[in-house]
């Protein structure tokens, strides 16, 4: 890797080097990406491999953990793309409809686990690459796993046609596990497939630290194959769920296995009390969002004293509609004022698709047109980009905001939030 800047005073500084020369190896491994800098800019000891325009020269690298080499490299790390096929695969069930970009990127990087949490098959990782995860302690990682069984895995994954057979699963948790990587896994599931839940968490819990049980996403582009989750699917993966956190709460102290909200809301089944998700390792994989929205909505109900709501309206999805629904009422009880709360059908990813997270600026527009929205809208965050204001269609808060001739008001999406953006209100004391 080329070095863009040595910082004055570092260790790299004092060694004589300089912008322009190139990182190539620690400990005799060639440097391959930042992680390999990351990873061995926290170490004590080690050799560093370093070539400039007329030699190449290795030094003995002896410091305090929190000493840093100096060097300046490009951190971005290309994303490398997915081999499989997945019969669900939600990437290629979106729309034909002019989308971002990025949507379509299907991602299936160890590395991109590690850094921002994202799930991945390891159908693509070898041997040498699980060595450099264990010797780089690149943990955690989150691990899409679906099924223990190699074969069943194979067909979901669409791989089985494939001349190369994908990696045992198994075979690489175990290693990784080994080595004291520890991972997060999932498992979407798609009902008449990978019905074998209850083998896979028994084969693969002794090797994970958690593991979280999804519905597969069926958009109206989806794979008519694959079935979609109803009550009496949902109803089969609580009691299977259920059924093991009872037997490794005891055995290990943590439940380990937890179903996503949305097979309570399908199954009509409360959700679980905020206390049994424990330190809420799957919340982005929609597990635990609820009971996590009630417990901030609750605290932050009694945490603040004054505030006005107002005449307002509130969109959301078909999954958080009566959560939403349910603290509109109690804030206007307790701070006065008017919250209509609406539902969207997704009609651009299709009715099946009920997640806040993937409502468009289109549906918005069509369906709020001509509904009372007072003198705001309010909507969570999470359906726009990230740090900015473009939800998923291109459309931008700004066009909305006049199509529908309402102010807009962006709240993140979280109980407390709910509370104190809406209300305007200040904490109690």
């Amino acid at each position: 890797m080329k070095i863009s800047a040595v910082t004055k005073g570092s260790i790299g500084d004092e060694l004589n080097i300089k912008a322009g020369d190139e990182l190539k190896a620690f400990d005799g491994f060639p440097v391959l990406d930042v992680l390999d800098y990351d990873y061995y800019n926290s170490r004590e000891n080690f050799t560093m491999r370093i070539k400039t325009d007329s030699e190449t020269v290795d030094y003995e690298i002896e410091k305090d953990e929190d000493e840093d080499l100096g060097f300046e490299l490009n951190r971005e790390i290309p994303v490398r793309s997915c081999r499989n096929n997945c019969l669900f695969c939600f990437v290629d069930q979106l729309p034909k409809e002019e989308l971002r970009s990025t949507l379509r990127v299907k991602d299936d990087d160890y590395r991109h686990s590690f850094i921002f949490g994202n799930y991945v098959t390891l159908t693509n990782v070898s041997d040498r690459e699980l060595d450099r995860i264990i010797r780089l302690r690149l943990s955690p990682l989150y691990v899409s796993v679906h099924s223990s069984d190699t074969k069943l895995r194979s067909k979901l994954l669409g791989t089985d046609g494939q001349k190369t057979a994908i990696p045992d699963i198994m075979s690489q948790l175990i290693k990784l596990h080994g080595g004291g990587i520890k991972i997060h896994a999932q498992i979407v599931y798609c009902p008449g497939f990978n019905d074998d839940l209850d083998k896979t968490v028994a084969d693969i819990s002794p090797y994970t630290e958690s593991l979280a049980v999804v519905p597969v996403g069926l958009t109206r582009n989806c794979n008519p194959i694959i079935n979609k989750v109803d009550k009496k699917s949902a109803e089969k993966v609580i009691e299977v769920v259920t059924k093991w956190q009872n037997k490794l709460l005891s055995k290990r102290g943590t439940r380990y296995v937890f179903a996503a909200d949305e097979f309570y809301l399908k199954a009509e089944r409360d959700i679980p009390p905020y206390g049994d998700y424990e330190d809420f390792w799957q919340i982005e994989n929609g597990i635990g969002l609820v009971a996590a929205f009630r417990h901030e909505f609750d605290r932050a109900l009694n945490l603040y004293k004054e505030g006005y709501v107002g005449e307002a309206s509130i969109a959301t999805g078909e999954s958080a509609y009566p959560i939403i629904s349910e603290c509109a009422k109690r804030l206007t009880e307790k701070f006065g004022g008017t919250l209509n709360v609406y539902k969207i059908t997704n009609r651009f990813f299709g009715d099946s698709v009920t997640v806040a997270g993937l409502i468009v600026g289109k549906d918005l527009s069509e369906q709020l047109a001509g509904k009372p929205l007072g003198n705001r809208l309010i909507l969570p965050r999470i359906m726009l980009r990230e740090f900015g204001d473009v939800f998923l269609d291109g459309y931008t808060v700004e066009r909305l905001g006049r199509e529908l001739k309402i102010k807009i008001q962006i709240i993140q999406p979280d109980g407390e939030s709910f509370v104190r953006e809406i209300i305007g209100a200040k904490e109690n004391g």
